[in-house]
């Protein structure tokens, strides 16, 4: 993939609702983009609100970007609310200026995901459902991007660099954005 769009809807945008894929097909051609080399998100959270945090060490850097709304906030395991849900989702795009291997790109996704959840914990942000602390919306997205080449990163978990980087480029941006929805 090429591109990587994170798409602001309005809450009565029922074409982007009812048919996401090809609403976000069209979007990303409007913006002169093609739709076959990109990864398209929506979200209701203010996307000119969104939040960047860059870190590194080295020659290694990791970039995160974070739009937040939590008015579907929940946690892992509560009841389902599909169809009944407002807008609100937690997006994120994490770069890393390295090549990954597919097996640490989903292990970065696996970081990423940990610290949207901290970050929403230490945010002390409660299901709408549960009334429990949430783990983050029931429409997040995280889309991580890295170049193709070699030699490429084999392993991301938390005890490498790549994976430390990763998580605290996501906690700054996530932590920021959440608190920025609360205000």
């Amino acid at each position: 993939m090429r591109t990587v769009v994170n798409h602001q809807v309005g809450e009565n945008d029922r074409i982007a609702t009812e048919s996401p894929r090809p609403y976000l097909r069209g979007i990303v051609r409007e913006l002169g983009f093609d739709s076959r080399t990109a990864v398209a998100m929506m979200t209701g959270a203010k996307v000119r609100r969104a939040v960047h945090s860059s870190v590194a060490r080295g020659s290694l850097r990791a970039s995160a970007w974070c739009t937040a709304g939590c008015s579907n906030a929940l946690r892992v395991g509560d009841r389902a609310t599909f169809n009944e849900a407002p807008l609100g989702t937690i997006n994120l795009i994490v770069a890393l200026n390295q090549p990954m291997e597919p097996s640490a790109m989903a292990e970065a996704i696996q970081i990423a995901t940990e610290a949207r959840v901290l970050a929403v914990q230490q945010a002390g942000i409660l299901s709408k459902r549960s009334g429990k602390p949430a783990t983050g919306t029931g429409t997040d997205c995280i889309v991580i991007a890295a170049p193709i080449g070699t030699p490429a990163h084999r392993y991301c978990g938390k005890h490498t660099l790549a994976g430390e980087l990763i998580g605290r480029a996501v906690l700054k941006s996530c932590a920021t954005a959440l608190a920025r929805d609360q205000r």
